[in-house]
């Protein structure tokens, strides 16, 4: 009897040790339905599953506007959006965020090429944001400012 107790003892202690190690491990870092958030100078780029948004900051009232190109067929352009700061109405001066959203689209990588510029001049107030996103089975798992 007692040989029976140890072994059953033995084996709860086990039991309990699994459980314990398997529901305390931590999620993936790179996992797909979890939302990441990358800062980076002048915006913010976030992602989860098939949805990728990056935010970047603007002023639309001095002729200056943000475009996006795509290379890779792994993300496609779900729309674009800019907003005024609060309270103003598109006063001359004023800045906004301007919101790009993307969707992923099979496996694969694509280039995000985001420029801000006045479409008549060349300036060195001109900026440039390269983002590099990774996409498998239709969800982001990876995005990346370069």
């Amino acid at each position: 009897m007692k040989k029976y107790l140890k072994v059953a003892i033995v084996g709860a202690c086990m039991a309990a040790i699994l459980i314990l190690a398997t529901g305390c491990s931590a999620p993936a870092q790179d996992s797909p339905s979890k939302e990441t958030t990358v800062e980076f100078d002048g915006g913010t780029l976030s992602y989860a599953q098939g949805d990728l948004a990056v935010k970047v900051a603007g002023n639309a009232t001095t002729g200056y506007e943000w475009t996006s190109e795509i290379e890779g067929s792994s993300a496609v352009a779900k729309g674009d959006e800019y907003v005024s700061e609060e309270g103003s109405k598109a006063e001359v001066g004023k800045g906004g965020v301007h919101t790009f959203r993307y969707a992923a689209e099979g496996s694969g990588e694509a280039t995000i090429t985001l420029k801000y510029a006045r479409s008549w001049e060349a300036s060195s107030d001109d900026k440039t944001v390269v983002i590099k996103a990774t996409a498998d089975n239709g969800a982001f798992t990876k995005a990346v400012v370069e």
